[in-house]
């Protein structure tokens, strides 16, 4: 029997024997503009892209800086400086050229820059219409007008949000896109993510099969608006709530909710939440009073699986923001998994007197600098009140100004150079319940080797006994010294546990 020629072998193509709509489908997981580069192939591909079902796309941060210019001294034509606009009206043109019809659309996507009252209303205005009367059924849509971030806080140390709570007036308006009344009532609606813009919703809203909800920097919309977009999904299990600025309070009945996050929303007064199925919450904002959220149908015994906590403004060493803070934590004692955030703590919040027993959590990670020796007694002492963790993660945000320091001495850069880490006597690591017993991975992101983080690293790695795994990801600049840093810390570590370095 002859066995085929290898010229033949390769002669066969399989992926392109696939059908159209099989093909599209596995272009859709590429950014687009990857995806229609597959044209320029072979001749079975030039309408392939014609079939994807994704259409995503989002300029850089920037890049229209100098749109000013344009709209105000060559305003003969309204164009843009970005060329993400021509970009996703020319992928919608082309499903259709491409597919000889219009092929249901399943994602819609695109992040702006900053947006333009005017030339880009015209072409959101088309896009949209266009997404509506061609989508699939479902449909999922993230809009983002601007790119910026979300907390006033980090962008210009808390300017204060005025205006009426509950007020729908057009003041201030301008240069906001408007939604479409009719993408209320889209059925097919699985996925809404929104983000500066213009909510105004109709007296009859109708999104049956809505799951997922974010919404992100609104800030004209009344509370009652977003009340009552919020109740008219009865199937919502995915909610995030981003410096909607005019929120004070809000309840959330469903209990299909298994993620809500609340992030930057400083007017909210009162929240209530079924959390009978709850499985994730987020919390970004001030220090909260006690009665913030409310958990309706949750057994103090379970608690919420995961928490992440985050504060925009700092928390001071006082007696009463102590008091305060530790009674915050109180609510997620029996939480199995804690992302905390303690960039603006003080290391006395986190010392072991007056904090929560977390006797259910497996999973802790800290994140934020590290680079003062009060950290190390914040770690210590939260690590004594988590007897049965399993997973500790350090996220270390990088400090560009210390690491290059670091790296233009050469303190760490040459073999031999380092200065041996000195423990001091008093840490008690060694006693702590966890590390003896429990703990089996240790992961570290962004270690840069200073001072404080080479001392941590030593007590945690050292007195690890059943330690199986490390990982360690060292900092982007820091180029000079992963070497000996790995060296240093696999010298700490116990035998037999698999070290991964990046």
């Amino acid at each position: 029997m002859e066995s085929p020629s290898p010229s033949s072998s390769r002669a066969r193509d399989r992926i392109s024997s696939l059908p159209d709509d099989v093909l599209g489908h596995i272009l859709s997981f590429l950014p687009n503009d990857e995806a229609g580069r597959a044209a320029v192939l072979c001749r079975r591909w030039c309408d392939v892209f014609g079939h994807v079902h994704t259409v995503s796309f989002e300029e850089r941060e920037g890049e229209r800086n100098d749109d000013w210019y344009t709209y105000y001294l060559e305003a003969t034509e309204l164009r843009s400086c970005s060329t993400a606009l021509d970009r996703i009206s020319v992928a919608l043109l082309c499903r259709r050229r491409c597919a000889g019809g219009h092929v249901p659309l399943r994602t819609f996507r695109f992040a702006f820059d900053k947006f333009m009252d005017g030339w880009d209303t015209i072409q959101v205005d088309q896009w949209l219409s266009y997404v509506l009367e061609y989508a699939g059924q479902e449909l999922n849509l993230d809009l983002r007008f601007v790119i910026q971030p979300v907390c006033e806080h980090d962008r210009y140390r808390g300017a204060p949000v005025h205006g009426d709570a509950d007020s729908d007036s057009d003041e201030d308006k301008t240069g906001l896109y408007r939604l479409p009344r009719r993408l209320f009532s889209w059925a097919a609606l699985k996925t809404l993510c929104l983000s500066h813009c213009l909510l105004k919703p109709p007296e009859a809203i109708h999104l049956p099969c809505l799951e997922t909800l974010r919404l992100t920097n609104i800030r004209h919309d009344s509370g009652r608006s977003v009340q009552r977009l919020v109740s008219s999904c009865p199937r919502l299990t995915d909610l995030t709530l981003e410096a909607v600025h005019h929120l004070r309070t809000l309840t959330v009945l469903h209990r299909r909710l298994r993620r809500f996050a609340l992030r930057c929303c400083h007017s909210a007064k009162s929240i209530h939440i079924d959390a009978s199925e709850l499985r994730s919450l987020e919390y970004r904002g001030y220090l909260p009073r006690e009665s913030l959220v409310t958990l309706h149908g949750l057994p103090a015994s379970r608690g919420i699986p995961s928490c992440t906590l985050s504060l925009c403004t700092p928390v001071s060493k006082s007696a009463a923001k102590l008091k305060a803070f530790r009674r915050f934590l109180w609510s997620f004692a029996a939480s199995r998994r804690l992302h905390l955030h303690h960039r603006r703590l003080h290391s006395k919040c986190l010392t072991a007197d007056g904090l929560p027993s977390f006797l259910h959590m497996t999973h802790l990670v800290l994140q934020g600098r590290v680079h003062h020796r009060g950290f190390i007694g914040a770690v210590r002492g939260i690590l004594e009140q988590t007897p049965n963790l399993e997973v500790l993660s350090l996220h270390m945000a990088e400090d560009k100004e210390r690491l290059w320091e670091t790296v233009e001495s050469g303190r760490l850069g040459q073999a031999g150079d380092a200065p041996v880490v000195v423990v001091p006597d008093g840490w008690g690591f060694c006693k702590t319940p966890c590390l003896q017993l429990r703990v089996r991975e240790i992961n570290m992101e962004h270690y840069e080797g200073n001072e404080t983080q080479r001392t941590l690293a030593c007590l945690l790695y050292g007195n690890a006994i059943v330690l199986e795994r490390l990982r360690v990801i060292f900092a982007e600049k820091c180029f000079a010294v992963p070497a000996r840093l790995k060296e240093e810390i696999e010298s700490w570590a116990k035998d037999g546990s698999e070290s991964i370095f990046m």
